[in-house]
């Protein structure tokens, strides 16, 4: 009888253990989630909505984007809503062909180009293999998540920018009361004509424009934009200096936080 009781009492307490996991990992999916992923020379982020969207932006140089999503992803996730890819260049684009084999994508977006990489078109060969969404953009276009989240996209080439394979989709983010503004590889060029467009460029958060490039990241776009945080995607020691010092001094005479996925590595970041 007394071990009856100890078995009843050790599943009770095991039930109880459970469903306060179960209550608080619900409680902690319901968050704003956006993760700045650690993959070496390139970019690669994730957001996860509290609505339980996720949204994948730009791939990375390689193969490294399998494991992070594997790290901040349910074990038995295999969907991702939103695949969006900033431009085609390598380092941005590389790991999103093994994304598509191994995931399932509702929806990929990105700038309208008659001029892909062969590797994103080897991404686009992947995705066509699903019943995905494909979708060029030619203007800028929002997608509402909840009432207080959204996110907005709009092609550099809706600028009249001058034609540059740097020139990247500007992503933002305004969800949970956070903002988040992802620029890709635009140059300072691009910063000088999107600061006389009708953009409100403010955000909390601000993931630099080409790891850090002197090419981009003006004073003027930085006080446009207005960061309390500032995110660098960089690899270490890597070949191109980035981030570029005088960037890096730049930021902090500003005041700015940096974070560096090379030092840092993933950066998570969550809503308030």
């Amino acid at each position: 009888m007394r071990k009856t009781r100890k078995r009843l009492i050790s599943v009770v307490f095991l039930l109880l253990v459970l469903g306060s996991f179960v209550f608080w990992g619900q409680k902690r999916a319901s968050r704003l989630e956006v993760d700045f992923f650690d993959v070496g020379q390139g970019d690669s982020a994730l957001i996860k909505t509290p609505d339980h969207h996720v949204i994948l932006i730009d791939g990375g140089p390689d193969n490294t984007v399998l494991r992070r999503l594997g790290e901040n992803l349910p074990l038995n996730s295999r969907r991702i809503d939103f695949i969006i890819s900033s431009h085609y260049h390598d380092d941005h684009a590389t790991g999103l062909v093994e994304v598509a084999k191994r995931y399932k994508v509702g929806e990929i977006i990105y700038q309208d180009n008659s001029s892909l990489s062969p590797i994103f078109e080897a991404f686009l060969d992947e995705v066509k293999k699903q019943s995905s969404v494909i979708k060029p953009l030619v203007n800028g276009v929002k997608i509402s998540f909840s009432a207080d989240c959204n996110l907005y996209l709009w092609p550099s080439s809706l600028f009249n920018v001058p034609v540059d394979p740097n020139n990247s989709l500007i992503v933002k983010l305004d969800c949970a009361g956070r903002k988040f503004l992802f620029s890709g590889d635009n140059s300072a060029r691009v910063e000088k004509i999107l600061l006389k467009s009708s953009l409100d460029l403010r955000a909390d958060v601000f993931k630099v424009s080409h790891h850090g490039s002197n090419s981009a990241n003006s004073e003027a776009f930085l006080s446009a934009v207005n960061p309390q945080l500032t995110v660098i995607s960089v690899g270490a020691d890597n070949k191109f200096g980035h981030p570029a010092p005088a960037v890096m001094e730049r930021l902090q005479k500003m005041g700015i936080k940096i974070k560096r996925t090379d030092q840092d590595q993933t950066i998570k970041i969550f809503s308030k």
